[in-house]
């Protein structure tokens, strides 16, 4: 009987060949059901890759037309600047030369000013040590005590009278120097307000 069993049992060569028979028929028939379904719904597939293909096409120029003029308001905008930026460059050279020439100007007035005074205060001790001279005449001549008093007291009046008048009229030229100084500079203030006003 183990003799039989051992006969009748199929080899596993065999087995694995009879296997293969049967998978290979198979094969073809589902390649003819999928031609078969392509064949059938051909029409409606391509209808659909179709409007798929024009959706993306459609979608990749909208994407090309807005990349371009994002572009190009970008190259427009940098241009813009960049014009801006040298225009504002040549405007800070010629604000700032404007500025030295100011600032010159203010230095010539004060130079002129100071020797104006100083030509004033030269006068000024001039007369003084004229006074001074007379004064001393005067003393010489003098008799008597009393006329030394009265005299003294006079002299002493009118040099402080003399000095409050020279110290009045040095502030003033001292304060319409300082005006006339600054003038030059106090308009510049005013250019430089209008010039960062268009700059911002």
């Amino acid at each position: 009987m183990a003799s039989k069993a051992e006969t009748t049992a199929p080899k596993p060569r065999k087995l694995a060949a009879s296997r293969a028979r049967v998978a290979k028929p198979a094969a073809p028939k589902a390649e003819k059901l999928v031609t078969r379904i392509v064949a059938v719904e051909d029409k409606p597939l391509s209808e659909g890759v179709k409007k798929m293909t024009e959706t993306v096409e459609k979608t990749a120029k909208e994407a090309q037309a807005k990349a371009a003029d994002f572009l190009s308001d970008i190259r427009e905008k940098a241009t813009e600047a960049t014009e801006k930026g040298q225009k504002f460059a040549a405007e800070a050279v010629e604000f700032n030369k404007a500025n030295i020439e100011a600032l010159v100007e203010a230095g010539k007035i004060a130079a002129k000013g100071a020797q104006d005074m100083g030509k004033t205060n030269i006068e000024y001790a001039k007369k003084n040590f004229e006074e001074l001279q007379a004064a001393v005449k005067e003393v010489t001549s003098v008799k008597n005590p009393t006329d030394f008093v009265k005299l003294q007291g006079e002299w002493m009046r009118k040099g402080f009278d003399t000095a409050v008048a020279q110290g009045s009229k040095n502030t003033e030229a001292f304060v319409k120097l300082a005006n006339d100084m600054f003038q030059p500079i106090s308009n510049r203030f005013a250019v430089a307000a209008d010039f960062f006003k268009k700059a911002a």
